[in-house]
């Protein structure tokens, strides 16, 4: 039976109340690599249909998507899904889950060459593995982390540690992973120099994976296997498996792997003095590491490419590439980073890890009430905060076309966006309160309120007199404060009255973009915060004449602010004009996805300084 076919019944028994709906994810978490990637979003899109309304099962969902992003270079920001899962499986205490997220987390930080975050990871994912046999087939994925880094990191002793005590799981193992152990094991004994030893172990991980669909595990063999012959000078031999190893990884889109082999390959024509052919693969490397973020492979390439310009009697250039290598090798190798995986694994030696974990847990017992307590707090307090966000299936039945785009930079945020509707005019509105994180959802709290008072109890309908009182009320609110606060919120805010096809709009510095007949307009807003301020300028209401499938967009400054790019430059406004422009003929969600996905792009690696808000409307 295929891999596919075996995931596929999976889901159809969770479908049909026959099979463990958990069971049906692991088995997509697991498989993922060794299926075409056209097959595995099938089989995700599938089972995320499947949906009982449980923190758990969106945990599960979660972890999917950030497996997704870790193994297709592109598709989304693994770092931000994978802390999202790890924050659900924290809500409701589930430590084998959180253990599972972690796993993952390591190996997103083994490719970035941030080493010591990568082992700490393994680490607490083998704490929280421990305290369940059923999820051993991750236990083992943690200590084939933990070997993997103490492999570039060239302490071949560790590795063997972590590797062996991970094969003792799977000594009796009828699945895989024992060979994928096994193929550890052999690479250590490579870099040891124990050739033999190394084949060894390559052939007995084949023989173990024969016949059970492990294609990534049967490529990184190959590939091994490869080296193996030209360490050994058999060069046929070499060039025979890096082909077989190459051809199966890229039908299933492995690009991490496929780095690998054209180092491999660089390497192997390095050797043959078939210069032109090296420095090809070399540079092929080199791109996908650089396109892909891999750190930790894009040094080696560097080093190949250099060897291979001297070997070609360019001076200059080798010169280049080696200084290419020496700042990514620092990045990746440097003393302090030595110095705290040194630690960390001093910290936890496999032999007393049980010993640890309960001499951890009594030491830090005040520390993690405290810590548990302070998150579960920020948790009720996200709980509270959306709350007062409408559904956004509330705002979608009211246009024909509608999106909400909100990234908070924490677990709870200063923007927000506002929805209500009163006597036939509905009023929506995105805000952005001072701050962000707590200081800044407790401000979005206050100024939330005060619309809806405005609304519900004032009557105000026109955007102008609702914001003017609207400060009016936060400002009365803070008074009673015994120091000054100048808390208060930006706000981009529309009336609409449907039936009689009229629109009016009033902005505290944020505007209003919409596009007519693919027309950009804009309305400046009045340069005054809703809030206590020296300004005193009032808010203007603009009636706005529009025609059929007009679309409108109110947003906050996050998204234009952000940092990143090649340059790591601010993203601004005249970049987002050009986005909107290029999507707005696109239905609603297409636009929020590319929304999405142009920020992520551009953030990359960097943090995301601020909350995003920004809201479609077609009408």
């Amino acid at each position: 039976m295929s891999l596919y076919k075996e995931i596929s019944d999976k889901i159809t028994a969770a479908e049909n109340g026959k099979g463990e709906l958990f069971d049906a994810y692991m088995s997509i978490w697991i498989n993922t690599p060794n299926i075409k990637r056209e097959e595995a979003e099938s089989l995700i899109e599938r089972i995320e249909k499947i949906n009982p309304h449980s923190i758990q099962a969106k945990a599960w969902r979660t972890m999917t998507h950030a497996v997704r992003y870790s193994l297709w270079s592109g598709t989304g920001n693994p770092f931000e899904k994978l802390t999202e899962t790890i924050e659900l499986f924290q809500q409701i205490n589930d430590k084998p889950g959180e253990g599972i997220a972690l796993t993952m987390l390591a190996l997103n930080y083994k490719n970035l060459g941030q080493l010591d975050k990568a082992l700490e990871c393994v680490n607490n994912a083998i704490l929280n593995l421990n305290e369940d046999s059923r999820y051993v087939y991750y236990l083992g994925v943690a200590y084939f982390q933990g070997g993997e880094i103490n492999q570039i990191l060239k302490d071949h002793d560790t590795a063997l540690t972590f590797l062996n005590k991970g094969l003792d799981y799977f000594e009796n193992d009828t699945g895989t992973f024992k060979g994928r152990l096994l193929n550890g094991l052999g690479n250590i004994y490579k870099y040891k120099n124990e050739l033999e030893l190394a084949f060894d172990h390559f052939q007995r991980s084949l023989k173990h994976i024969e016949g059970k669909n492990h294609f990534m595990l049967e490529t990184k063999n190959y590939s091994d296997i490869g080296n193996y012959y030209l360490r050994k000078g058999d060069y046929e031999n070499s060039l025979k498996y890096q082909l077989k190893s190459l051809k199966i990884r890229k039908e299933l889109s492995q690009t991490s792997p496929l780095i690998t082999n054209y180092i491999e390959l660089a390497e192997l024509y390095l050797k043959q003095n078939k210069l032109d052919e090296a420095l090809k693969n070399a540079l092929l490397a080199e791109t996908l590491a650089k396109e892909h973020n891999v750190i930790v492979k894009k040094y080696q390439a560097d080093l190949t490419i250099s060897t291979i310009y001297e070997a070609m009697g360019e001076p200059a250039l080798a010169l280049e590439y080696y200084k290419r290598y020496d700042s990514n090798k620092d990045q990746v190798m440097g003393q302090e980073n030595a110095r705290k995986l040194k630690q960390i694994s001093m910290h936890h030696e496999m032999e007393t890890m049980h010993k640890e974990k309960e001499i951890f847990k009594l030491r830090n017992v005040v520390l993690k009430a405290a810590l548990d307590e302070i998150g579960a707090s920020v948790r009720y307090a996200k709980r509270i905060q959306e709350a007062i966000l409408p559904p956004i299936e509330f705002v979608k039945s009211k246009f024909n076309d509608a999106f909400v785009l909100y990234k908070p930079k924490d677990v709870v945020a200063g923007d927000f966006y506002w929805m209500e509707e009163l006597n036939g005019i509905i009023f929506i509105a995105a805000a952005d309160c001072t701050g962000h994180g707590v200081p800044g959802a407790l401000v979005s709290v206050v100024c939330s309120n005060s619309l809806n008072r405005v609304v519900h109890e004032h009557k105000l309908v026109d955007p102008g007199d609702i914001l003017e009182k609207t400060a009016e009320l936060v400002c009365k609110t803070f008074e009673k404060s015994a120091e000054e606060v100048k808390d208060g919120m930006d706000i981009s805010l529309l009336a609409i009255n449907k039936k009689k096809g009229k629109l009016h709009w009033s902005g505290a510095n944020n505007p209003l973009w919409y596009f007519e007949n693919n027309d950009l307009h804009e309305i400046a807003p009045v340069k005054r915060p809703i809030g206590k301020s020296d300004l005193s300028f009032p808010f203007k209401s603009h009636s706005i004449e529009f025609s059929t499938n007009t679309t409108f967009y109110l947003f906050t400054d996050g998204f234009a602010d952000q940092f990143g790019g090649p340059n790591g430059k601010k993203f601004k406004y005249k970049q987002l004009k050009e986005k909107l422009a290029s999507i707005v003929h696109k239905d609603a969600a297409t636009q929020r996805d590319e929304l999405d996905e142009t920020f992520e792009s551009w953030k990359g690696d960097l943090e995301q300084i601020d909350d995003v808000c920004i809201i479609g409307i077609k009408i």
